[in-house]
Parts: structure tokens; sequence; C-alpha cells
């Protein structure tokens, strides 16, 4: 006989400092990942449409009146807490250097 796929369990709201996490616009799909090392998994929240990309970073041939790029950007998410019960407070953009690192999106 196949083996089945587990029971799933409803959808859960993932919170910051006690609110529901509404990133400014898009479709965000959340993605845990330890991102600093420490053994806990942070969250990882990608949004996008806060802005119009700045021109001068995307390729030349893009650099056309009329391109619609916006600027995507990942929200880092640090667990405050533990494995088993994960706590997360604010949130970061990921960086550049000084800069908000971006991307493109359409």
């Amino acid at each position: 006989m196949p083996e089945t796929a587990p029971d799933l369990s409803g959808p859960t709201r993932l919170l910051a400092d006690g609110v529901p996490i509404d990133v400014t616009v898009g479709h965000a799909a959340p993605h845990f990942l330890d991102f600093d090392g420490d053994g806990l998994r942070d969250l990882l929240v990608g949004e996008y449409g806060t802005g119009q990309f700045p021109k001068e970073r995307l390729p030349e041939d893009l650099h056309a009146e009329g391109s619609s790029y916006s600027e995507g950007k990942l929200r880092i998410y640090r667990n405050m807490g533990t494995k088993t019960a994960p706590l997360f407070k604010d949130f970061e953009y990921l960086r550049a250097g000084k800069e908000h690192a971006s991307i493109p999106t359409t």
C-alpha cells in the first residue's frame, strides 16, 4: 500500500510582538531558517511593491521609459524564543552594506 501524506494542521497566524505579521504589499511566502547561526529558526518574509525600483540599478536595457519594476525586499524576524516556542519581535530588512538589499520585481 502506498504511503500517505501526514495530516496537516490548519493555518497559523504568525505574530511579531503580539501583532499579526502583515507585509506592505504583495504575496508573502514565509520561510524558516537559522539565519544568524544561533540554533533557532528565524522567520524570513519577502515583500514587494513598496515603491519603484531605482532605475539606475536596473540593467541598461531595462531603463526604457515605462519599465515598471517594484522593489522586492526581505524581512528578517529573529527568533527570540526557543526551538519549540518561537517568539518574534520586530523585523529588519536584509542589508547589502549600509543599504537595504533589494531586487526588481514585476
